[in-house]
């Protein structure tokens, strides 16, 4: 789970120049986890800086969690939390089953690639993807992951492993682990009702975001066109927001008035970057937020209480 304040794109790559200006590494890796991770470099990403980057997910869609509680494959019964990402797993499993010395980056990309789709089924898998620059990709993955010299006789590269994956949408492993701890619980005992409790709100609160947000589109856009305008994906290349800035300010507006974004909230990010896009002013998306969440008690999900923005 992330931790609050967000850590926002622009912000990420102004460090990442700044490094490089300093002279504090010769080059680099980055490996991203997260839903819509390909936003964080999309056209934005410079290819001077002697970094290369793969991400989880494009610009627009969800990672997902594996090694859960019920899947094939499972993790061990005292476990009752996704231990894995199917992008993250990938890659690790990966580099724990070959010659690192032998294996270049490019190689690894193209087998996480493959089975970070779950085989080509992009309903429950998503497209990994690369930034920056990728010459490095051909260099051999030992000079920045190390070797194990266990490993030394292993082939450099067999292709992917041939087995699909049971994955949850990243964005629901919060509410599997509740419901695993909800099952596991004495019926009858105090923590069974305090978990059921704590999913109820969590599903109140998610559908609060949802409504609101669609409420917030059509104060500003109208009923027929807030949807589409909230909903917009921007060509590949282009940068999810043209005034950061601007993006942040919107993010903080509506928090202040409709609650904490948390985990699942932040799929609305690409609404929050469109309604800059669209040129809509500060004054109108506090009004907005203030008349679609004005009588809602934001009480635990209030942004003081989440690590998140405020006014």
């Amino acid at each position: 789970m992330p931790n609050m304040p967000f850590l926002y794109a622009m912000d990420f790559i102004e460090v990442l120049m700044k490094k490089h200006a300093s002279g504090t590494y010769k080059e680099m890796i980055i490996y991203i986890e997260a839903c819509e991770s390909g936003s964080i470099f999309e056209g934005i990403m410079p290819r001077d800086l002697n970094i290369y980057v793969t991400t989880a997910s494009n610009a627009q869609e969800n990672s997902f969690g594996t090694y859960c509680p019920g899947m094939d494959p499972a993790p061990p019964p005292e476990y009752i939390t996704c231990l894995g990402d199917l992008y993250s797993v990938a890659w690790m499993e990966d580099s724990e089953t070959h010659n690192l010395k032998k294996e270049t980056i490019k190689q690894q990309y193209k087998m996480v690639k493959s089975r970070t789709s779950n085989f080509n089924t992009y309903n429950i898998g998503s497209h990994v993807m690369e930034y920056g620059n990728q010459n490095i990709s051909e260099e051999k993955l030992y000079l920045y992951q190390g070797c194990d010299p266990a490993n030394v006789n292993f082939p450099p590269y067999n292709g992917r492993i041939d087995r699909r994956m049971d994955v949850v949408n990243q964005r629901d492993a919060e509410l599997l682990f509740l419901w695993q701890m909800y099952k596991k619980s004495d019926n009858g005992s105090e923590k069974k009702a305090q978990i059921l409790k704590q999913i109820t709100e969590t599903m109140i609160h998610r559908n609060h975001l949802d409504g609101s947000m669609r409420l917030i589109g059509t104060l500003l856009f109208g009923p027929k066109q807030g949807s589409v305008i909230l909903d917009h994906v921007r060509e590949p290349g282009l940068p999810l927001v043209d005034d950061w800035k601007c993006f942040k300010s919107m993010v903080r507006l509506f928090e202040k008035h409709c609650g904490s974004l948390t985990q699942y909230g932040m799929k609305h990010m690409r609404a929050f970057a469109n309604i800059c896009n669209n040129g809509v002013p500060e004054v109108s998306m506090e009004e907005a937020s203030a008349a679609a969440c004005n009588s809602y008690n934001a009480g635990l999900w209030h942004p003081s209480n989440r690590g998140g923005c405020s006014a």
